[in-house]
């Protein structure tokens, strides 16, 4: 209790931090719905070309999520901070040199990274149906795509909902990988009020509790979920 007195907790409520970590929570937040959406989007891609029955489309998908889950999420962030524009047309670079490519680059690589691991939580979920449901489905008339859409892509989704929270969790802690090329999301900005307040503690455990919170709203939620939508 003495220590947690010891903070300095009104670091953040001093004006000229308060604009820097709520502009911090601002660019964690954007990175972090972002790269769920993309990661969503990707990753339902990957998981339909990963059931597909062609191995065209089956391992290709395969290699990709091999690949990107071997590769660390920084070598994903500098290759795409520092290679990337440098592949580009000289008209397309120069364009896009003008935004802040820092957080383009770190979103482009937090998509791509967390669609690998999207991708097998949704497949998971689609292998979990029993095939007899696509038969009966089959049975009353409908097609593939049918099948696929009322039928199994429904229930796959209700069961993937809880581990794509924690996936939403990974990805908000994550994004603190994006400092490492100056996007001034929470983490960059707790250390640049640190080196001016040389209030670390305080500074420190706001972010802390920050993150926590975030984690504690996700796993409520799953816990809800499940209380809420029990697996049969």
């Amino acid at each position: 209790m003495d220590a947690l007195a010891s903070i300095d907790w009104g670091v953040m409520l001093r004006p000229e931090y308060r604009s820097m970590l709520l502009k911090g929570i601002e660019y964690t937040l954007a990175l972090t719905a972002g790269a769920i959406a993309g990661g969503l989007l990707l990753g339902m891609v990957v998981a339909f070309g990963r059931l597909a029955s062609s191995r065209w489309i089956r391992l290709p998908a395969t290699a990709y999520v091999e690949l990107v889950r071997t590769i660390p999420l920084l070598a994903h962030v500098m290759f795409w901070y520092f290679a990337v524009p440098e592949m580009l047309p000289e008209e397309l670079k120069r364009a896009l040199y003008k935004h802040d490519v820092g957080f383009y680059a770190s979103l482009a690589a937090l998509i791509l990274y967390s669609a690998a691991f999207i991708s097998e939580d949704i497949r998971s979920g689609i292998r979990g149906i029993p095939h007899g449901q696509a038969e009966a489905a089959n049975s009353l008339g409908f097609g593939f795509f049918d099948t696929f859409r009322l039928v199994v892509l429904p229930q796959a989704l209700r069961a993937t909902v809880p581990p794509l929270l924690g996936q939403a969790m990974n990805i908000t802690k994550n994004t603190t990988v994006a400092l490492m090329v100056g996007v001034g999301e929470l983490a960059f900005v707790t250390r640049a009020v640190n080196d001016a307040s040389f209030l670390s503690v305080g500074v420190y455990a706001f972010t802390t509790v920050f993150f926590l919170l975030i984690a504690i709203v996700l796993t409520a939620l799953g816990k809800w979920y499940q209380h809420r939508y029990p697996a049969r």
